[in-house]
């Protein structure tokens, strides 16, 4: 009669040994995950992001300059926060669905509107920067109206196609130069009527005292966000993007990365301005 409960109460403690073990495998798996979901991403790998416009390798005149949007510091800080290598490649917008279905890069910074194709072939997550084009003119000959763009000298930078393809379309004249500094000091300078960029750089620019007597502008159009694309199939490396963005799309950040382009492409103009605003 006393054997029965013996094996009855083995029995019991095989079991509850063998739930312990279960929980303890269950719990030792699951603070793994969690401390990989918090830690690098990507250790040791190299991250390939595509971008639309690469600076020059060298400078001859030794002079750097602030680009014109914020792609290179955002691939940099995207590829950080992953504990991933950067690794720069040139994809042009309209090839991006392609080079990343090929696995040429794992990832693309472009500008997308809200009915881009882009957002229809890949993985889009929003970066939290968005703006529509705008100019730059002298405040005391303004033009009045994007239509008489045609015909006048516009300047743009090498990085900004979208506003290149703006100004062609509308039949200005455009004189493509190297970084939005140098397009800014020849409107101040005379040598163009205005200059395109991004309306939510030029805001903070037209902020400045010094920028009062060129701060003439008109409304923005074609606003379009920069986005990053990952190929459709990878939802682990979207979600790991997502993850690393998170810190970097707050408004804070982006109000700090707006005024310290601001502050240093008024700089570079002041550095390389030549020639008197009195012209």
């Amino acid at each position: 009669m006393l054997l029965l409960p013996r094996r009855l109460l083995l029995l019991v403690l095989c079991v509850a040994l063998v739930a312990a073990v279960g929980f303890s495998v269950a719990f030792i798996a699951f603070g793994s995950n969690s401390a990989d979901a918090h830690g690098p991403e990507l250790s040791g790998r190299t991250l390939r992001v595509g971008l639309g416009w690469l600076p020059p390798p060298d400078t001859p005149d030794m002079r750097l300059y602030m680009e014109e949007g914020f792609d290179l510091d955002l691939a940099a800080e995207i590829a950080a926060g992953l504990g991933a290598t950067l690794h720069l490649a040139e994809v042009r917008p309209d090839d991006a669905a392609r080079a990343l279905g090929a696995g040429e890069v794992d990832l693309v910074l472009a500008r997308a509107g809200a009915d881009d194709p882009l957002r229809r072939t890949a993985l889009v997550l929003d970066t939290g920067f968005k703006s529509g084009l705008s100019l730059a003119m002298r405040s005391d000959r303004p033009l009045r109206s994007w239509g008489e763009l045609k015909g006048r000298v516009v300047c743009a930078s090498e990085a900004n196609g979208h506003a290149r393809a703006l100004a062609k379309r509308l039949g200005a004249e455009v004189r493509v130069l190297r970084a939005p500094a140098p397009a800014l000091m020849h409107v101040r300078t005379g040598d163009c009527e205005a200059a395109i960029h991004d309306r939510a750089l030029l805001d903070p620019l037209f902020a400045k005292m010094s920028w009062q007597k060129f701060s003439a502008t008109l409304p923005p159009v074609e606003t379009t966000g920069l986005v990053v694309a990952v190929a459709p199939g990878e939802k682990a490396l979207a979600a790991a993007v997502r993850r690393a963005l998170a810190p970097l799309d707050t408004r804070e950040r982006w109000q700090q990365r707006r005024e310290k382009w601001a502050a240093t492409v008024s700089f570079e103009v002041y550095r390389d301005q030549v020639a008197a605003d009195c012209h």
